[in-house]
């Protein structure tokens, strides 16, 4: 069982948590965090596994935040699990939030050097770190999973 707070659409915490298989009631809002790496001058994009939604699909690291963690903890905990990379709250920076769909998205930036990944194989099937032409041809292309 997966358990997420519940916010309003002012992101005003509910006073409870709810299971992440259990369906959304319209004025129901939950988190999922993401951080964007940036490693020698390109962005690190992990492909979805092919059990998840949009298999084979290209994102960054994002995930719904569980039970009492903060958006931070969030993102720093699917960071290590995702890709191995461990990173403190003072190496991210926060760049914004995103609301949509009854989802706020809480984006982080990690600036540095990336020399090993270990991918968690049953969310991540793949990886690379692509320049900007590279993104801009995969985000026309449409590689990307429609979330991101």
């Amino acid at each position: 069982m997966e358990l997420r707070r519940m916010y309003d659409e002012d992101f005003n915490y509910l006073g409870y948590l709810k299971d992440r298989k259990e369906p959304l009631e319209e004025t129901e809002y939950f988190v999922v965090s993401g951080v964007m790496v940036i490693s020698r001058g390109k962005l690190l994009v992990t492909q979805r596994a092919k059990n998840k939604t949009f298999p084979h699909q290209w994102e960054f690291t994002m995930g719904s935040v569980v039970d009492k963690e903060s958006p931070l903890e969030g993102a720093l905990r699917e960071l290590k699990e995702e890709v191995g990379i461990r990173a403190t709250d003072r190496g991210l920076t926060f760049l914004g939030t995103m609301k949509e769909n009854q989802k706020f998205s809480k984006i982080f930036l990690l600036v540095r050097d990336v020399d090993k990944i270990k991918m968690q194989k049953s969310e991540v099937e793949d990886y690379k770190f692509v320049g900007k032409e590279e993104l801009d041809a995969m985000l026309k292309a449409g590689d990307f999973a429609p979330p991101m």
